[in-house]
């Protein structure tokens, strides 16, 4: 677990990143009280949350997937709270993921629903991933067998790809069936593995002040959970690739990535 008066394991990134110091405790070890080495890090980075929060990184089923493919091709798809993080805004996924030798995709758009993904993947699997991670349901519109269906296909586009698919964030009660039917979906596929990003988007610090996009610190967060999902790439040639999708007219993302006050 992690404390506000801790540091966050994180690549070394420009959200501030500074490499290990005797702040740090015992950070010659790689270490930090309660949480240990996440594999393959090598710089430590602050975030702060409010006093008296815990964090604990989640890691998908299966545990990181990047000793597990052969190449560093990772393709990223979603809705504004992963566009939040693409170049064209904070940067903070490709600020994350380079220094793990990954090139790096996000094809995301504020106020897609779940169709989204299966369009995105239909038109860019074909380039080639060895990763393909997923962040949909934020947007929904009740028809939860629609929504598993949804995912199943995107599951069907990317056989033979590991592939990473995060619960979203339970900013109302709805999400609940969002994150059941992503989980019941990704049960039926052996390459796909649930990232448990709802543990971490319920506290406090990490939503912004709309309670569902994402805060200064949350998108750091969920930059620093998926650079722990994938862990290094199998060799290092990184890259911010450029997108296909960046139509942004579905939402003010700027006005949503407020922090809490």
């Amino acid at each position: 677990m992690i404390r506000r008066s801790l540091a966050v394991v994180l690549v070394a990134v420009s959200l501030g990143v500074v490499s290990c110091s005797n702040d740090a405790g015992n950070s010659q070890s790689g270490q930090l009280d309660g949480i240990g080495r996440l594999p393959g890090y090598d710089f430590w980075a602050p975030v702060t949350l409010p006093d008296g929060v815990e964090l604990d990184l989640p890691l998908p089923a299966g545990g990181p997937v990047g000793g597990r493919v052969d190449g560093n091709r990772v393709l990223l798809v979603g809705d504004s709270i992963l566009a939040s993080t693409a170049k064209r805004y904070g940067n903070e996924m490709c600020d994350a993921l380079k220094p793990l030798g990954w090139q790096v995709a996000i094809e995301a758009e504020p106020g897609r629903f779940a169709e989204f993904g299966v369009r995105v993947l239909q038109a860019r699997i074909d380039a080639v991933w060895d990763v393909v991670i997923i962040y949909l349901g934020t947007n929904y519109d009740g028809n939860e067998s629609s929504l598993r269906a949804q995912f199943a296909q995107m599951f069907e586009i990317t056989r033979g790809v590991e592939t990473i698919v995060l619960t979203t964030g339970v900013f109302r009660d709805s999400q609940k069936a969002v994150n059941k039917s992503i989980k019941s979906a990704a049960a039926d596929y052996d390459h796909v593995h649930v990232l448990d990003w709802a543990s971490v988007a319920k506290l406090q610090g990490v939503a912004g002040k709309d309670k569902i996009h994402l805060s200064d610190t949350g998108r750091a967060i969920l930059a620093q959970t998926i650079a722990r999902a994938l862990d290094y790439a199998p060799y290092r040639e990184p890259s911010c690739l450029d997108p296909r999708f960046r139509d942004d007219s579905g939402i003010d993302i700027e006005s949503a990535m407020t922090t809490l006050p």
